[in-house]
């Protein structure tokens, strides 16, 4: 009985010697790919995965005292980033260099609570201009720079849900650093997550101008009808969405449909809802006139629909 409990002993010790030598090799196998290609700073670099492809990793001290050519241990890295494009990673190897750790986990934690929050796919690019803003912003606070937001009216209208989060980021930097940046910056850091919502990243200055035509058309719409909408309504909230995409065609100026398709269900909600229709007319012609951008049948039939339910409730 002894005997037996002995032999299951070193069996057991057989077999996690086994395991631990495997695990070894695979280690041993991962650093011998992990290679350096490039050093940013101390804290990163980029090295060749696995699949021969460029990773950012990130570590404290992961790149101290090494030099193109040697291995990264897989233990010492926090943080991997793997961006949709040679050319973004590119952007984002150019900030990292002069950015420190705290800061590279400041922005990775706004972007997983954007990702939590929204529940929508954003564009990498936030790891770009978000860092560089970051980084800037910090910066401005220790020389005493203040940067005004003069569009902090509109995105905390157009854009609550991203500015909640700018506040968020906000907590995350005061903890991470100590320092309380301004609310103007909540409302900076929500026009970077608005810009990486958009397919392929519009820019923050194309956003300022879709929020212009947002500001536009709701004024046509008020002014024809001599009336306010209600803004804590589900109407509007509709009508604002819908306005996101609608403005972020014309400033990129995308010409909706043009052909005959809908016609006929255009022809009746001309017949049915003729202020609505009227209304929408305005907002075609100034869109026409001012952007030189054209709209199409079912783009009319869209706007009809939510003039009529923000303004009847309907």
């Amino acid at each position: 009985m002894h005997q037996v409990s002995i032999f299951r002993i070193a069996g057991k010790r057989a077999f996690y010697t086994l395991i631990l030598r495997k695990i070894q090799r695979w280690a041993r196998k991962e650093v011998k790919k992990m290679r350096i290609s490039k050093i940013l700073n101390n804290n990163s670099a980029v090295v060749i995965d696995n699949d021969n492809k460029e990773v950012v990793v990130i570590g404290r001290g992961i790149a101290f005292h090494k030099k193109v050519g040697d291995t990264v241990n897989p233990a010492s890295i926090e943080k991997k980033f793997c961006l949709s494009s040679p050319q973004l990673s590119v952007k984002f190897q150019d900030v990292l260099v002069s950015l420190p750790l705290e800061e590279i986990s400041i922005v990775e934690k706004i972007v997983d609570q954007v990702y939590m929050t929204l529940g929508k796919k954003i564009s990498d690019s936030i790891y770009v201009s978000l860092s560089d803003h970051i980084h800037f912003a910090l910066k401005n606070y220790a020389m005493k720079i203040k940067v005004s937001n003069n569009l902090m009216y509109e995105i905390m209208r157009f854009y609550p849900d991203e500015y909640a989060l700018g506040l968020k980021g906000l907590q995350l930097i005061e903890e991470q650093t100590g320092v309380r940046l301004p609310d103007d910056e909540a409302g900076f850091i929500a026009l970077h997550i608005v810009n990486a919502e958009t397919e392929n990243g519009i820019g923050t200055k194309k956003i300022q101008e879709s929020m212009k035509i947002i500001e536009e058309v709701l004024n046509i719409v008020c002014d024809f009808f001599d009336k306010d909408i209600e803004k804590d309504s589900l109407t509007y909230y509709r009508f604002i969405n819908h306005l996101k995409y609608f403005s972020q065609r014309v400033v990129k100026n995308e010409s909706f449909s043009k052909d005959d398709h809908d016609q006929k269900l255009l022809e009746m909600m001309k017949e049915v809802y003729v202020q609505s229709y009227m209304c929408a007319l305005n907002i075609q012609g100034f869109i026409k006139g001012r952007y030189n951008v054209s709209i199409g049948n079912e783009e009319m039939i869209y706007l009809i629909i939510h003039i009529q339910r923000a303004i009847f409730s309907v």
